[in-house]
């Protein structure tokens, strides 16, 4: 009993598909069912409009995927090279904190490194193994200054806006600061030199990626009227065969089987 049912279910299906594939009505039904000469050409000239569309998609579809291809891969080495250009920019190294410059030689509380000068706290935080950081000072635009007094030597680091901050220590320091005092004149200007050649690097780098992308655009353009002339031909090809489709449609309308087929 259950394969009877499958059966009739099976049989139903493809009954249906075929009513919706040629429809009619029951005075024309011999069109859809009939294999006498006029009712299968009939029905071939509806599946042969069909067929002809789908092989005129596929057609349109390949040829403005080969048209792409060739586009894509006529720009495909510009468009590496703006990547390769971004990239490097990207990858210029940043001004961070940078090592520490010969920690041997630091006073407390100043921690000198390849481009910040740390001020640290007077002690520790609660729980920390060391000091933890007051002011963190690019080195870029400072001035230090050593000093002394009778009673004391001072090491005075005054920021770009103006402003200073003073460090003093006792006078058996007085070469250990001057000492640490060199160091930061030395390495700010190191840090400049630094900043120069980075901020020369990254111009370079902007006028490259310019003239890369200007090419990029370039490449692009001259491969577009190919690219659009596929695709023109691509639509006319799909017009025309869904013209023929509907022309056989509104055939099997009119002279077969009464209904317009769904597609």
């Amino acid at each position: 009993m259950r394969t009877v049912i499958v059966v009739l279910v099976v049989l139903g299906c493809g009954l249906l598909f075929w009513l919706l594939r040629y429809p009619c009505v029951p005075g024309r039904a011999r069109f859809t069912f009939s294999f006498g000469t006029e009712e299968r050409a009939a029905r071939r000239a509806l599946s042969d409009a069909r067929g002809e569309r789908q092989s005129a998609y596929d057609k349109a579809r390949r040829s403005e995927a080969d048209a792409e291809r060739r586009w894509s891969e006529r720009v495909a080495p510009y468009r590496k090279r703006v990547q390769e250009l971004q990239a490097a920019r990207a990858a210029l190294p940043k001004p961070g904190q940078g090592q520490a410059v010969r920690p041997k030689r630091w006073l407390p509380p100043l921690e000198l490194h390849q481009h910040v000068l740390l001020f640290m706290t007077k002690e520790a935080s609660d729980g920390a193994e060391r000091p933890s950081v007051d002011e963190r000072l690019p080195l870029a635009g400072i001035a230090v200054e050593f000093g002394h007094t009778r009673d004391n030597v001072h090491i005075r680091v005054t920021r770009p806006d103006g402003t200073s901050r003073t460090e003093h220590y006792p006078r058996d320091r007085e070469v250990a600061a001057y000492d640490m005092v060199e160091d930061i004149r030395n390495q700010v200007l190191r840090h400049e030199e630094f900043l120069r050649r980075r901020e020369a690097r990254e111009a370079e780098l902007v006028a490259e990626i310019k003239r890369a992308e200007a090419d990029l655009a370039q490449a692009g353009e001259a491969g577009r009227p190919e690219l659009d002339t596929v695709r023109q031909a691509a639509r006319t090809r799909r017009a025309r065969a869904d013209a023929q489709l509907r022309a056989a449609r509104d055939g099997w309308k009119e002279d077969a089987g009464g209904l317009r087929p769904w597609r």
